[in-house]
Order: C-alpha cells, then sequence, then structure tokens
C-alpha cells in the first residue's frame, strides 16, 4: 500500500512534467483564451495579494476604468494561479503562474481519474488509463495547447471526482454524497459549461442505477448532492445568473458563440491544414475510435457497465454533430454551453471508462486498438508542433494587450458605448487621462483611496461641480458626502461613473456595495457549506466502523 500510494503521484508528476514541458520551455501558446486569462489571472492576483478575499471587480482593467468580470466568471483557476505569482508580479511574467496553475491542475486530474478508476478496474490498469487520461486529444492539445482554456482544462480536475462521488453513492458508501457535493461546487467554481455537461452526465448515470436496481434512494442522494454542491457555489451563481442585464452578455449567445455555428462539419483538408476545426474533428474522431475498439474488442462486451459507457460515448460524439440540433433547440439551458463540441469532455470520461472496464480479447482488436492509440498521440504530436496556435506567444501582441487591459467583450457595462471599448480607445486613456476631471474652475481634490470598489477624496470646490471618476459606471455604486449625505452617481457618455458635490470643503466616498444577487449567494453559500461540513462529520462517523471492522 506504501508503494503503491508514492508511485502513483510519482508516475503521473512524472507524466505532467513531460507533456507540459514544451509550453514551459516556450512560454506558453497563442491559444484562443490566453489574453482573457493572462490579463484577468494577473490583476485578480494583484487585488488578492493586496488583502482582497474575492476581488469580483478589477480596477486596473479597460484601461484603468474597471471590469466587473469576476461577478461573472468562476474565480478558482484564478485563485490557484494567484498563490503563484506572488504580490509583486511583473506583467511580462504574468504567463508562469498561469502554466503553473494549469500543471497542476493536469496532475489533479490525473490523481482523481486515478481514484475513479479504481472503483471500475484493477489499480495497475486505472493508473495506466489515467495517464491515457492526461494525454487524450481534447484534454491536452486542444483544450490546453490550442485553447489555453485554464477554466475548461480545471474541469478535467474535478470531473473524475464528481463520477467517483456517484460511483459511491451507488456502491451506498456514507461518503458519496459529500463527495458528489464537494465536486459540483469546485466545477461550479471553475468553469460553468463543463457544470452543464457533468451535471446531466451524473444525472443519467442515476437515472440508469434507478432502473437497474428498482430503486430510488441513491437517485435521490445524487441529486440531493448536486443540489447542495450548487448551494455551496451560490456566492457565484447568484450574481452571475442574475445580474446578467448589467454588462453585455447578449455577446455570448450569438456570433462566434452561437451553439448552430460550433458542430464538428469539416475534416482537414491535407497534411498541412492545420486549421483548429478540422483538427478537432479529426482528433474527436480518434478519440470516439479508441472507445469503440476498446468496446467491441472487449472480451465481455455486453456487460451492462461497458454498454452503459458505450452509449454514453457515442451519444456524446453525436451530440457534437449538426444532426443534434433539433435536440439542442429542445433544450435551451444546454445552449449554454455554447460549443458543442465541448461535448469532448463526456466523450473523453466515456472512453476512459470502456477502456478501464473492457477486459481485452486476445487477437487483432488488441494490435488495432494500439495501433489507433499510437496514431492518435502521434497526431495530438503533430498538431501541437505545427499548428499556429500552439506556437509561442507574440511578446509585442502581450505588450498591447497590456496596454489596453480590456476585458473580453461580454464583459463591458451596459452603460458603456461600444465605441469606447475598443483596444486602441482604452490603451491611452490611463495614460493621458487622470483620474478625476471636472469641467468647472477652482476645483481641488486629493485621493485620499483608490483601491477596487472603494474610492476617497477630499474635494474643494468654490461652486457645485461635476466630478468625472476613472471607473466605469456599474450597478452598486453609491457616494456619500462627508460619510451622511447620499449622492447620486450617474454614467456620463462613456460610462464613466460622474457625481456633483456642493461648494465647500468635503470628504467624497464612492463603494461599489454588494448587491441582492451578492449578498445572498454569499449567505447561501455560507448555510451550505456548514451543512456540508456536518453531512461530511456524519459519513466519516459512520464510514470509521465499517473500515474498522473491514
Amino acid at each position: 500500500m506504501t508503494y503503491r500510494l508514492c508511485l502513483v503521484p510519482l508516475t503521473l508528476l512524472m507524466a505532467t512534467g513531460a507533456l507540459l514541458m514544451p509550453l514551459w520551455l516556450q512560454g506558453g501558446s497563442q491559444g484562443h483564451d490566453l489574453f482573457h486569462h493572462l490579463l484577468s489571472g494577473h490583476y485578480f492576483a494583484a487585488q488578492l495579494w493586496q488583502g482582497e478575499p474575492y476581488p469580483r471587480w478589477l480596477m486596473a482593467m479597460n484601461g484603468g476604468f474597471g471590469s466587473p468580470t469576476f461577478f461573472f466568471y468562476p474565480p478558482l483557476p484564478y485563485y490557484v494561479s494567484a498563490l503563484f505569482a506572488g504580490p509583486d508580479l511583473a506583467p511580462h511574467r504574468a504567463i508562469y503562474p498561469l502554466l503553473a496553475s494549469a500543471t497542476l491542475a493536469l496532475f489533479l486530474s490525473g490523481l482523481f481519474a486515478y481514484l475513479w478508476l479504481c472503483r471500475l478496474t484493477s489499480c495497475g490498469r486505472a493508473l495506466a488509463v489515467s495517464l491515457l487520461y492526461l494525454a487524450l486529444p481534447y484534454h491536452l492539445a486542444i483544450d490546453l495547447y490550442a485553447r489555453f482554456a485554464l477554466a475548461e482544462f480545471w474541469a478535467f480536475v474535478w470531473a473524475p471526482l464528481a463520477l467517483l462521488g456517484q460511483e459511491l453513492i451507488c456502491r451506498n458508501r456514507p461518503m458519496g454524497p459529500t463527495l458528489l457535493a464537494l465536486a459540483v461546487a469546485l466545477l461550479a467554481l471553475s468553469h460553468l459549461p463543463s457544470l452543464l455537461l457533468t451535471l446531466g452526465l451524473i444525472t443519467l448515470l442515476g437515472l440508469l442505477h434507478a432502473r437497474q436496481t428498482a430503486a430510488l434512494g441513491a437517485l435521490w442522494q445524487s441529486l440531493s448532492a448536486q443540489m447542495l454542491g450548487m448551494g455551496m457555489a451560490a456566492m457565484l451563481l447568484f450574481p452571475a445568473l442574475l445580474d446578467q442585464g448589467a454588462i453585455s452578455m447578449e455577446l455570448m449567445r450569438g456570433g462566434i458563440f452561437d451553439f448552430r455555428r460550433n458542430f464538428l462539419d469539416r475534416l482537414p483538408s491535407g497534411w498541412h491544414d492545420w486549421y483548429f476545426r478540422g483538427q478537432l474533428a479529426w482528433l474527436t474522431i480518434l478519440t470516439l475510435g479508441l472507445l469503440l475498439l476498446a468496446w467491441a474488442g472487449a472480451a465481455d462486451p455486453r456487460r451492462t457497465s461497458l454498454q452503459c459507457w458505450g452509449v454514453v460515448g457515442v451519444l456524446a460524439f453525436l451530440m457534437m454533430l449538426p444532426v443534434s440540433q433539433p435536440l439542442w433547440w429542445l433544450l435551451p439551458p444546454l445552449q449554454q454551453v455554447q460549443f458543442p463540441w465541448r461535448c469532448n469532455l463526456i466523450l473523453t470520461l466515456a472512453t476512459l471508462a470502456v477502456v478501464a472496464l473492457a477486459t481485452p480479447a486476445q487477437g487483432l482488436w488488441r494490435y488495432g486498438w494500439w495501433g489507433l492509440l499510437l496514431l492518435t498521440l502521434v497526431s495530438s504530436l503533430a498538431y501541437v508542433k505545427h499548428a499556429p496556435l500552439t506556437q509561442a506567444p507574440d511578446k509585442a501582441v502581450l505588450d498591447a494587450e497590456f496596454d489596453s487591459k480590456r476585458s473580453a467583450r461580454e464583459y463591458r457595462p451596459s452603460q458603456v458605448p461600444k465605441g469606447e471599448f475598443t483596444p486602441t480607445r482604452l490603451a491611452w486613456k490611463e495614460e493621458f487621462q487622470p483620474p478625476i476631471v471636472t469641467q468647472q474652475a477652482d476645483v481641488q481634490w486629493q485621493v485620499r483611496h483608490w483601491q477596487a470598489r472603494h474610492l476617497e477624496l477630499e474635494v474643494t470646490a468654490k461652486a457645485p461641480a461635476r466630478l468625472l471618476l476613472h471607473q466605469y459606471d456599474y450597478p452598486g455604486w453609491q457616494a456619500w458626502l462627508d460619510d451622511s449625505l447620499p449622492l447620486a452617481v450617474s454614467a456620463n457618455h462613456q460610462g464613466l461613473i460622474q457625481v456633483w458635490v456642493p461648494a465647500g470643503h468635503h470628504r467624497l466616498t464612492l463603494r461599489l456595495a454588494p448587491r441582492w444577487p451578492e449578498l445572498a449567494g454569499y449567505g447561501v453559500s455560507l448555510l451550505a457549506w456548514l451543512l456540508w461540513l456536518y453531512l461530511s462529520y456524519r459519513a466519516l462517523v459512520h464510514a470509521r466502523p465499517i473500515s474498522e471492522g473491514g
């Protein structure tokens, strides 16, 4: 047992290092989401190290005008990267904490996959299949190297943990519900589209188990655990779902995010076609092939659990094809996944389960599977080596992004005109526009406090004056004069905060106060975490006699 406890983490750690060494050596990639994670992660870490426990409003983003990114975007991957960043990380080194976060995520994904797969097969085979999990194309080549989708990459950590919790529930183990609730909460705090897919998978597995056993107890436990996990993540979910009118969320439902434009609909046109969509389809087909060959070549292909996971994998693949579009229309919540090819998460998990469960028959099936695995790994390696998205990031482009510090377009506050939210417009504003501007004469001010969600200054004016502050207006900004008189806060034509102050010498304080979705989210999360701690304690108490009795 001690030997295994050392061997498994060491093996996974060595595999993680080998798989991510190219990414470290070239300093990242040019992936789709690089700039979003680079800027958000850097300024999230800066405010966290300044003492803000949950940095929702990123003050330095958007040319210094601020961004509400983390009212809506899951924060967990950035807490991890912030631990590696430290308090004084320079912008030109901001990529390395993200790489450290991704490295930890890859290692933990293998570890949790191993713990789950040990419930399905022998521990030796579970270790081998968990190594496969690290290297499967969508997990590594697509999600990290090509897309640099850090948040979704962390979803691959918690999905196997959720499946482990579901497996323990089906086996009537006391820790099953609390483990599933924890995994759901961490998944919600990492990547919301993957949360939707994983909840659907867990629920489907619960329904299948209820049908096989003709009992609903495990299903109710699973559903209750999922609800508890959602409650534990309410501090994110409440503002993210209830405050969408404050930003440009319509951009997340159309254009490149429209699910109808993101089915697998083409293959590479030739050996030198490294176009993302074509390579994604090819690597997805190879993954499906691994599942089907392992299933067909199993000594007992009609085994119930093997059939279940085989069907799940095939359905996940079909959900990525245009033929499934009517189902996407019938299930509007499914459209929030945005990209049907994100069902690769489910296909990847199903492939692991099938390979773990399928005791291979002798003969051509085994050689065919190993040959297909070799083709899959070579195809992934070729894509990582040659695709433009996977190459080292351009330093000049990185510098330009840090000049404007523009957040993703969907996080543009609704009061800000589109024309004012371009990188070229934002890049010069912080340098040439002072923190406070007024058109009235004989107005003086001194900044006393200028931190995220809290601005304070001393103002002296001979006549009523309108002050324009270098922060975007957003629901929740409140102003007080001399800590007693509330003042009206509005937005100017650029979407910036403007406040009228009377004549005289005053202290002006502005705070971005928590609104009811944020406060309610904190309250529900607190109660849910307390309930989870209580249930975990009870589960440990009930599990101890079982373990002591063998």
